[in-house]
């Protein structure tokens, strides 16, 4: 789907506002694990000392975080030498990582990529599980994710779709927009994709007849069952046979 495939495409370290975003995040796990200083590397003979070091892993899994960690790594000096690919399967043992550089750099760094790499492939292989299970019916992330972006990426990496990115990314009109204006959904113009939330069967039949000839509608079917939502996805396709169909809430 065209809408998707740009989303992902943002998801990269050559996009600058990606790679904006993740510095910043990466600086800032740093910051806060480094402190005012590792008391502990200043006992080291020789902390300028070249080494080689391993990130192995403790379990099977999914690999993601790949691109971001060695951004960061070799932004602080530290020589990739060897490692999988974003996507890969992995088996307990396995080594992902190989880099090289100072002991002091490796030390001081290596909590802040640990904890990156950690949640990205835990997210991805979770995703992975579920990509497996959903087939070509596909799943996507939220917006209600502690790491933003990275987060978002883990689910596609593991097989996913993104969703929206940001609040600029594409309309989403929620029950809360429409406490504020309940026909704020009327006003929508249909250059590009558009998303309704519809908590209810009569407010999703009539959006999807409001926007019948609409190719680029997206109805995010909220709290219903799946039992519910089966029955209303033919009357809404009876409508428009072009719409693009969401649920959400209450679905394990």
């Amino acid at each position: 789907m065209k809408l998707f495939e740009s989303q992902i495409a943002k998801l990269k370290m050559s996009n600058c506002k990606y790679r904006k975003f993740v510095t910043e995040v990466l600086e800032l796990f740093l910051k806060e694990d480094l402190g005012s200083g590792d008391v502990t590397i200043a006992l080291l003979a020789s902390p300028q000392k070249i080494v080689k070091a391993e990130i192995r892993a403790k379990e099977n899994g999914t690999l993601a975080g790949v691109e971001e960690a060695e951004f960061f790594l070799k932004k602080h000096g530290i020589k990739i030498l060897k490692q999988k690919k974003d996507g890969a399967n992995f088996q307990k043992n396995e080594i992902v990582f190989e880099i090289s550089g100072t002991a002091e750099k490796i030390l001081t760094l290596e909590r802040a990529v640990l904890n990156l790499l950690q949640r990205m492939s835990g997210i991805a292989t979770i995703s992975k599980k579920l990509a497996q299970k959903t087939g070509k019916r596909k799943f996507s992330a939220t917006r209600k994710t502690p790491l933003g972006l990275l987060d978002v990426k883990a689910v596609v990496v593991g097989g996913g779709l993104p969703h929206r990115l940001n609040l600029e990314d594409q309309i989403l009109v929620k029950e809360n927009h429409r406490a504020v204006d309940a026909n704020c959904w009327k006003k929508i113009q249909t250059r590009d994709y558009f998303e309704i939330e519809a908590n209810c069967e009569s407010l999703a039949l009539e959006i999807v007849r409001h926007f019948s000839k609409a190719k680029n509608l997206i109805i995010l079917l909220d709290n219903f069952t799946p039992a519910q939502i089966k029955k209303l996805v033919l009357k809404l396709r009876a409508i428009n046979p072009k719409i693009i169909l969401e649920a959400s809430g209450g679905i394990t």
